[in-house]
């Protein structure tokens, strides 16, 4: 690993730099050395903000809430919060359900419940004007996006949900009390 960050330094690349002080922050937490991995890991996040990579920024929090955790589960469970809250915007399912497992894992009552198919909270806004049956553009209207993007929302909420029809996700959003 650390041979790869060494040749993503000239030319500079700062992602492959990025993945590569993550993927050695998570070896280091896998050893015990939290402290070389927080700071990897450090360096992984200032990275992934210089870059405006926050899917990466996101899993290199979940991994240093994983190293603070022996250190202050406090400060463990804000990191994981922060990375949870950019996984649900962004409708990374499975990095969703492996911060929740962390959040379950540590004991964290405050963590909100998962949403549920991993909707993203613009999804579920959505999906609550579909079951009271607005449309398109009085949804937008109400939210303040396009009634195109609320075309979008609904795409990807019918995948989520494996469903093909506005009537088929009201059912949904009324057996999951969301309507």
């Amino acid at each position: 690993v650390r041979a790869a960050i060494d040749a993503a330094a000239e030319p500079f690349q700062p992602l492959v730099s990025l993945e590569g002080r993550r993927m050695l922050g998570e070896l280091l937490i896998d050893r015990g050395a939290m402290d070389d991995a927080v700071q990897e890991l450090a360096r992984a996040i200032d990275l992934a903000t210089a870059c405006n990579a926050p899917f990466e920024r996101a899993l290199t929090l979940a991994s240093l809430a994983r190293a603070r955790k022996p250190a202050s589960s406090k400060e463990a469970v804000a990191l994981a919060l922060e990375a949870r809250a950019v996984f649900a915007e962004l409708g990374a399912v499975p990095a969703l359900g492996r911060v929740d497992a962390f959040l379950a894992e540590i004991g964290n009552a405050g963590a909100p419940a998962p949403s549920p198919a991993g909707l993203t909270n613009r999804e579920l806004d959505v999906l609550r004007l579909v079951a009271q049956g607005l449309t398109d553009a009085e949804i937008g209207a109400r939210l303040f996006i396009s009634p195109r993007t609320v075309g979008q929302h609904l795409r990807s909420t019918y995948g989520k949900l494996g469903v093909r029809s506005r009537a088929a996700a009201t059912r949904f959003a009324m057996e999951n009390a969301l309507g």
